[in-house]
């Protein structure tokens, strides 16, 4: 704005009732990228999708992970990304939830959502079944089986298995198509003390290898800014540079009003 190249290309905005409202349209829209992940529990033995979805709780292992994913926000006054989930507590009534300045991630876990009746385990699975990104916490002595959980989606499962001495084995299963993506890989042994940022930094990743496979996939921060350009050329106002100082440093003149003194 300042350059002296760029002073005849300089304009103002047309202040006007639809500049105000497209701003606080501006103002509304999605502001940092965000994530919706899937976790879900698998006890030992269990081999089939009834018994994983109606899970209620899991071991103290498991429950120490999902806490440390983020934090357990109550969903009926949450004010931040749902990714589907309602204030109604039909999807449950608490979930972790991770937020910096730039994203949001939100973590639909199997066993926070209810399923004590048949729509229930439906709109569980819905909402399970359509994340691309699976965090699958397995006890079972056999590794986990893609198929047990039938979905279009889960387009990449990190699953965990618990091992001796508070370490974990990390297992990666992904679409020959996505992206490479860390920084955990398939067969990384963690410490249980950095495994729930360790896991929730690769599934937050994996969200994104997934997303720039899509045709023509825009970050937020440039769907704003194109917005943002939309804005600034449906109100222009065009003006020399020159108008334009001439009104910031020689205003109209101030007309004083007589007062009893000046008589």
């Amino acid at each position: 704005m300042n350059s002296w190249d760029k002073r005849r290309s300089f304009h103002l905005l047309k202040k006007n009732e639809k500049l105000l409202r497209e701003l606080r349209n501006l103002d509304s829209r999605q502001c940092r990228e965000t994530h919706k992940i899937a976790v879900f529990y698998v006890a030992e033995g269990q081999e089939d999708k009834h018994s994983i979805l109606t899970n209620t709780g899991g071991s103290q292992a498991y429950e120490d992970f999902v806490a440390g994913l983020g934090w357990e926000v109550n969903l009926t006054n949450h004010c931040g990304f749902m990714g589907g989930l309602q204030k109604n507590k039909s999807t449950g009534l608490t979930t972790p939830y991770f937020a910096t300045s730039t994203v949001e991630v939100i973590f639909h876990v199997s066993t926070r959502m209810p399923s004590d009746s048949d729509d229930s385990l439906t709109k569980k699975l819905r909402h399970l079944g359509n994340d691309e990104v699976h965090i699958v916490w397995s006890e079972h002595t056999r590794d986990y089986r893609r198929g047990i959980i039938p979905t279009e989606f889960g387009d990449v499962l990190i699953v965990i298995y618990p091992m001796k001495n508070h370490m974990f084995s990390i297992q990666i299963m992904k679409k020959p198509e996505v992206p490479f993506f860390g920084p955990l890989f398939d067969g990384a042994i963690v410490n249980g003390k950095v495994l729930p940022i360790m896991v929730r930094a690769t599934a937050i990743n994996a969200s994104r290898a997934l997303k720039s496979l899509i045709p023509l996939y825009q970050n937020f921060y440039e769907e704003r800014a194109r917005y943002l350009q939309t804005i600034v050329q449906h109100h222009l106002e065009p003006t020399t540079f020159e108008d334009f100082a001439a009104q910031v440093f020689s205003p109209a003149p101030y007309h004083h009003l007589p007062s009893d003194a000046d008589h």
